[in-house]
């Protein structure tokens, strides 16, 4: 507020603005009745086909090639301190590049050392 502007003045300002607004009360009252225009007064349903099982299977077949998302769990060793564990090294998926693993490793456990110079070792044979 104007401290130097009484408050029933400020009161008749707004009336008078509000009485010379182009906008009518049922416009006001009721905005939701006028928004969106639409002539038949209901949205329809887009009409959207889903391909074929068929087709959704060979695209999922072909991106498999190469994901990383699902790989076994290797030997990871630190090269800085030499400290060894159980788990995944973090990559990225050339199919997922924005799928981010939470368990896998991108640095060294210990506490001590948190280098990022790991190896990873298959456990398969």
């Amino acid at each position: 507020m104007n401290a130097h502007m009484p408050t029933s003045s400020l009161c008749a300002s707004y009336q008078e603005f509000h009485k010379s607004s182009s906008l009518s009360k049922i416009a006001l009252s009721d905005q939701r009745s006028t928004f969106p225009p639409m002539s038949t007064g209901f949205v329809s349903k887009p009409n959207n086909t889903l391909p074929n099982d068929t087709q959704i299977q060979d695209t999922t077949a072909s991106s498999n090639n190469n994901c990383i998302c699902n790989r076994p769990a290797s030997h990871i060793v630190c090269t800085r301190c030499g400290f060894e564990l159980v788990g995944r090294l973090q990559k990225v998926c050339p199919d997922h590049p924005k799928k981010l693993a939470l368990m896998d490793h991108r640095e060294c456990p210990n506490r001590l050392c948190k280098s990022i110079h790991l190896i990873e070792v298959s456990l398969q044979q």
